[in-house]
């Protein structure tokens, strides 16, 4: 599986990054329990008939017991944060990511948000140096616990953040032309769900139009350290059985690559 390269990969800069910070006891970790959840929460899942956790807890061996885990670890107000932290956290896993699609493809990868802010992260450029595709990527390294009581979602379903109002930003900004498709990559990495999950830019769009649920969250102790500007409240939760698996994202991109 993919997604086990991809922890082996990145495993010595997440072993050092995160020494001193406290993670679930098994973050960036792939076990036979995760491969089960995987099966039974994506694989064999249906958007017609989302499995509700009672039902899967019925079918996955431990996970009742890891919910109890999941929700001891994450229930608990964690209302701090350092914006500066977040920013080089998010780009650990960027960078994780970038490199191991660069390995895995040939094809050289860079970030794209340092032309333009408004730009997805990163991007992946051909052989003659024009642009792939672009990706924006997020990791999801907690799940919406309480998501059932406050957006009728299952959390292991309906946890996959977008910053509603940055991404519509975001949309107007492709929509004005830019020179190649635009992904949104989830790293999930729930004590349950592990893997990479993308969904294209024409999917967010249509997600925003139409059907999603908004949350906005308490403000923060560390939103008092960022600009206006940069202080994004109102959330929206991308639906995981509209995404494709990792695995997919990899030929979609091989396939950019060669056109």
């Amino acid at each position: 599986m993919l997604y086990e390269e991809l922890l082996a990969s990145c495993k010595p800069r997440f072993d050092e990054f995160f020494r001193n910070v406290p993670v679930f006891e098994n973050q960036f970790t792939w076990s036979g329990f995760n491969q089960e959840c995987y099966d039974y929460m994506y694989t064999a899942n249906s958007s017609d008939h989302i499995a509700p956790v009672k039902e899967l807890k019925e079918k996955i061996p431990g996970l009742k017991k890891m919910c109890r885990k999941c929700g001891s670890f994450f229930i608990p107000a964690r209302n701090k944060s350092i914006p500066k932290y977040d920013v080089i956290m998010g780009q650990q896993h960027e960078e994780a990511l970038m490199g191991f699609l660069q390995d895995k493809l040939g094809a050289k990868t860079e970030r794209a948000d340092t032309e333009n802010k408004s730009l997805p992260d990163c991007k992946i450029l051909k052989r003659d140096g024009t642009t792939a595709a672009y990706f924006e990527v997020k990791y999801h390294g907690a799940p919406f616990v309480s998501a059932k009581n406050l957006t009728g979602r299952y959390c292991y379903e309906g946890s996959a953040t977008l910053d509603h109002k940055k991404i519509e930003k975001q949309l107007a900004l492709i929509e004005e032309g830019l020179d190649a498709p635009v992904f949104y990559v989830h790293w999930l990495d729930y004590p349950c769900l592990k893997g990479i999950f993308y969904e294209t830019s024409s999917q967010v769009r249509d997600y925003i139009s139409h059907r999603h649920e908004v949350f906005e969250r308490a403000k923060r102790e560390g939103d008092d350290m960022k600009s206006k500007k940069a202080v994004y409240l109102k959330k929206m939760y991308s639906p995981l059985l509209s995404m494709r698996s990792f695995e997919e994202f990899v030929d979609e991109l091989r396939g950019l690559l060669d056109s």
